[in-house]
């Protein structure tokens, strides 16, 4: 009987689809999705593909290959929170497929199957489809080169070897179009690790090899480029150096003096499967130093080895950023999965297994009930069942039809209802208080011209805003706003409203909603009893000229 076939891996692949659907639709959060989705939509609107606009000024912090994707599918889809997801979904599902490829190489099929499982139902997986920047093609790029640079270093077919180093070559470049250096780095980590571990020294030296770097540089001759002729020099010594290597060096912003952070921030990251995996690094860690296992133990090298590498060079600096974490989600994954079979078919360890997740099944349970029946009560009842029909399906007819183990298909079971309660219910009540979109969508229901909205200088805005008005709004400052002759519909905050009230200038408010920036959350915002005061209020104005107010 197979411990985690086809069948099940695809039941178990469309639990999770029904929880990717919500996050899909959601509106795009201000501080991370929306403000990306902005730029490319000043790609869409201008034409201009080689310069990247954030806000009006030059936006050096990260290459082009979101923004272009995120652009493109504008301009076959239409401009929309769905359209800017879509790239980032594709890439995801490259991940998962490559996760799968990669560990059937590195160990079974099944190992492969329950990776891609894994991986998929990964909290932070989850979370990186909900609020899109760019990691799911960081992470996608980063498997795919790793797993084809793989297959070049084990194929001994001379006929097939240079497409795989081609493809390779093709992710790292897409990895460096997404994320500079950092997106090139660690497939050649993994590949390093795999040949020195399976003593493959000849491999080390293949002549294959001085292909590659003219292959990637071709691929990234487009970014290149455009950081040349928005930056010149400058730009493009940022991308190829200053961008990753200076950021570990924590020359930049984002460090912290917690040195545990990316330990203990493993544990959320990667539920409901954290406490399994930290138990098969150690085991893992035993088969490398154990000669019985060699070269059996090479999916272990290559994963635990990309564990313990970026660990350690993450410690080594002080730069502190989940987004470094993310990108050894699949290996992760692909570990987990190489350790679990045996252990699923030992009935001693199983019943440990099956402790260890019920107590994580419980704190998630505990966390859903907070969220879902407190913070932000379910009011839809096909919600609530939609997650129960979800964990029930997991934990019993998917083993049931299939053969394959209860337990992973139980965890998929708990992380699809969990992210369907997330998705359907708290960021759709969340972003309720998240005055961009919100009050986008009242200007569009009011069916106010694109042409008559605006914000004011000083006077607040917001990213959400533009994507669901589908325009990059433009900013008027005070006099220009006093200056003219026609009425203007403007987004702003209480203290904008102050300022253009002061001016002495006619107002009608057309509509207002509580904000709060929802990137940043606290206790007292998630506490209904004490929500109301961490609220702010942002109005949708329509100003009148101050000569027809007089007449």
């Amino acid at each position: 009987m197979r411990l985690f076939g086809p069948r099940a891996a695809l039941a178990c692949y469309l639990l999770l689809l029904l929880a990717y659907l919500g996050g899909a639709v959601a509106p795009l959060i201000n501080d991370g999705s929306a403000r990306h989705a902005a730029i490319a939509l000043h790609i869409y609107e201008t034409g201009d593909w080689t310069r990247l606009i954030a806000q009006g000024g030059d936006y050096l912090d990260k290459p082009h290959l979101l923004f272009w994707l995120s652009a493109l599918s504008f301009e076959i889809f239409g401009v929309d929170a769905v359209a800017y997801r879509l790239p980032s979904l594709l890439f995801s599902i490259l991940a998962v497929y490559s996760t799968v490829r990669l560990g059937t190489l590195l160990y079974t099929e099944t190992a492969g199957r329950l990776a891609g499982a894994i991986l998929a139902s990964a909290f932070a997986f989850m979370l990186i489809n909900n609020d899109v920047r760019v990691d799911a093609m960081l992470i996608g790029s980063i498997i795919f080169a790793a797993w084809q640079l793989i297959v070049f270093a084990s194929d001994s077919n001379e006929r097939t070897r240079p497409q795989h180093l081609i493809m390779a070559g093709a992710g790292l470049a897409l990895g460096f179009a997404v994320k500079g250096a950092i997106g090139v780095a660690p497939p050649l980590a993994a590949v390093l690790l795999y040949l020195v571990y399976c003593l493959e020294w000849k491999r080390l030296f293949d002549p294959y090899w001085l292909l590659l770097p003219p292959v990637v540089l071709l691929f990234i001759a487009p970014v290149l480029y455009a950081y040349f002729d928005q930056f010149g020099v400058e730009g493009v010594k940022f991308i190829l150096w200053t961008q990753s290597f200076e950021r570990l060096a924590a020359e930049q912003g984002g460090h912290t003096g917690d040195p545990l952070f990316y330990y203990h921030s493993f544990l959320w990251v990667f539920l409901p499967w954290s406490l399994l995996a930290l138990w098969s690094f150690a085991s893992g860690a035993r088969r490398l130093i154990d000669d019985r296992y060699w070269p059996r133990a090479r999916g272990d090298a290559v994963s635990l080895g990309m564990v313990v590498v970026t660990y350690i060079l993450l410690a080594l600096s002080r730069f502190r950023l989940l987004h470094y974490l993310y990108i050894l989600l699949p290996f992760f994954a692909i570990q987990l999965a190489g350790w679990l079979p045996a252990r699923l078919r030992h009935p001693p360890s199983r019943q440990w297994m099956w402790r260890v997740q019920l107590a994580v099944f419980g704190v998630l349970a505990l966390a859903a009930f907070l969220i879902n029946c407190w913070m932000f009560p379910v009011h839809e009842w096909w919600i609530g069942v939609g997650a129960a029909l979800l964990l029930a399906f997991g934990v019993w007819a998917v083993p049931h039809w299939t053969g394959c183990a209860r337990l992973p298909s139980a965890s998929v079971g708990v992380a699809a209802a969990l992210w369907l309660l997330l998705n359907f219910n708290f960021y759709p009540k969340l972003l309720e208080y998240q005055a961009g979109s919100v009050l986008g969508g009242v200007a569009a229901n009011l069916h106010i011209p694109a042409a008559d909205l605006y914000f004011l200088e000083g006077g607040g805005r917001a990213p959400s805003f533009d994507i669901v008005t589908r325009r990059l709004t433009p900013t008027l400052t005070l006099d220009e706003l006093a200056r003219r002759d026609a009425s203007a519909v403007l987004f702003v905050s209480a203290q904008g409203r102050e300022l253009i009230e002061a001016r002495g200038l006619p107002v009608d408010v057309l509509a207002y909603s509580p904000d709060f920036r929802i990137s940043r959350l606290k206790w007292s915002f998630l506490n209904p009893n004490t929500r109301v005061h961490e609220l702010g209020v942002t109005y949708l104005l329509r100003v009148r000229p101050q000569s027809a107010d007089a007449g």
